[in-house]
């Protein structure tokens, strides 16, 4: 008997019904991106490059109908721009309480019962300039292993023997950064982040991470924010 179609959860539940309308693969990250300010179509999808083209205007869609975000005229010439309505911004609690909650997971790659983890770093500008390196994370005292190479960020538990960067922290700065209240260059200075290598190595971490969205820095803020 062949399987019906998705259709939702098909429950009479507040959390269900939400999950129906931004639970979708893609949908709360489009959200994250658009608390920053309105983007076009195509910056998005350098922001998202692991996403389709039919997925992102698929979810799109659905957040327009659902009254989550809406689309903006621009100038003459200018292409339209998606901004969240205030339905959509009343959902950053939930996405702070999520990344919070994330943050114990970031340096745990066996979290979901892998062996190691990938990710795609490609969104950021001149990522095809930064060069291949290996470091070493230890979150109280569990050390994981991050190798960047060729646009991709791969992690794995364990030490490695001569890492271009060491850095040691704690779950509970990993959860100050990812609710926004600190950042990776104040951990440093508080003494809530400690490095072990070459200031070079640490923009390089700082690349090689997507923190910054653009290598080489130009002396502006181009940090994430996460």
């Amino acid at each position: 008997m062949p399987r019906r179609a998705w259709r939702g959860y098909e429950r009479f539940c507040p959390l269900a019904r939400a999950l129906d309308v931004v639970g979708e693969r893609w949908s709360l990250v489009i959200v994250q991106e658009l608390q920053k300010h309105s983007m076009r179509y195509g910056e998005l999808q350098r922001r998202l490059p692991g996403i389709g083209t039919s997925v992102l205007a698929d979810r799109l869609r659905k957040l327009e109908t659902a009254g989550v975000l809406r689309r903006r005229a621009g100038p003459v010439g200018e292409s339209t721009r998606y901004e969240l309505t205030e339905r959509g911004r009343s959902l950053e609690p939930a996405l702070l309480a999520l990344r919070e909650w994330g943050s114990e997971f970031l340096f745990d790659p066996s979290a979901d019962g892998s062996s190691a983890q990938s990710f795609d770093l490609r969104y950021v500008d001149g990522v095809e300039q930064i060069p291949d390196g290996e470091f070493q994370v230890t979150v109280d005292s569990r050390q994981t292993t991050l190798t960047f190479s060729r646009g991709e960020l791969e992690q794995r538990l364990g030490a490695t023997a001569s890492p271009a960067l060491s850095i040691d922290t704690s779950r509970d700065f990993l959860t100050r950064w990812a609710a926004g209240a600190v950042d990776w260059e104040t951990g440093v200075q508080d003494g809530d982040v400690r490095v072990k290598g070459p200031r070079g190595a640490w923009v390089h971490w700082l690349a090689a991470s997507g923190y910054l969205t653009r290598y080489p820095p130009d002396g502006e803020d181009q940090s994430d924010g996460r």
